[in-house]
């Protein structure tokens, strides 16, 4: 029974371990070639404005989608529709510098995504089935906020680019 144990015990270590290492993964890739890829990967986005990390007032840009501690962001992008009072469509990419702090961004997302909702009832209802569509996930140290017709295939675009 001992030796039982002892092996149940190094294989949940070696899981355990496993496990880990793949969790604390970090994508770091280009902002700019990612939120060309996402953008690409659907027709039906109108003409979009793009903003990012690179840009001078960074974090004020940011803090239009995503009020988290800017210390914690090692890069982002936000393409959005250059008709946004008509058109919801927005695609956001935060690049966090520790993974623990993603579901964070997420949250603070999908906040905003809730605002948005309630903005766009408002005064372009057209749009809130994209918005009720819309995706928001993390993954490794990233969050993602997807407003678009087809969020699905941007989606796509997104994980194939990061993997």
């Amino acid at each position: 029974m001992k030796k039982f144990l002892l092996i149940l015990l190094a294989l949940t270590f070696v899981l355990f371990t496993a496990c880990s290492k793949g969790g604390d993964e970090k994508i770091d890739v280009s902002m700019s070639e990612l939120s060309k890829a996402m953008v690409g990967a659907s027709e039906k986005l109108e003409k979009m404005s793009y903003s990012s990390s690179e840009d001078e007032n960074a974090n004020r840009l940011l803090g239009g989608v995503c009020e988290i501690d800017y210390e914690k962001v090692n890069s982002f992008f936000i393409s959005y529709s250059k008709n946004g009072s008509k058109n919801a469509d927005k695609i956001a990419v935060i690049l966090l510098n520790d993974a623990k702090d993603a579901d964070e961004a997420k949250t603070l997302l999908e906040n905003h995504l809730t605002y948005q909702k309630s903005l766009y009832a408002t005064y372009a209802p057209e749009e809130s089935s994209k918005l009720n569509a819309a995706k928001v996930f993390s993954f490794k140290n990233a969050a993602v906020l997807i407003i678009a017709d087809d969020a699905e295939a941007i989606e796509t675009a997104f994980y194939d680019f990061v993997k």
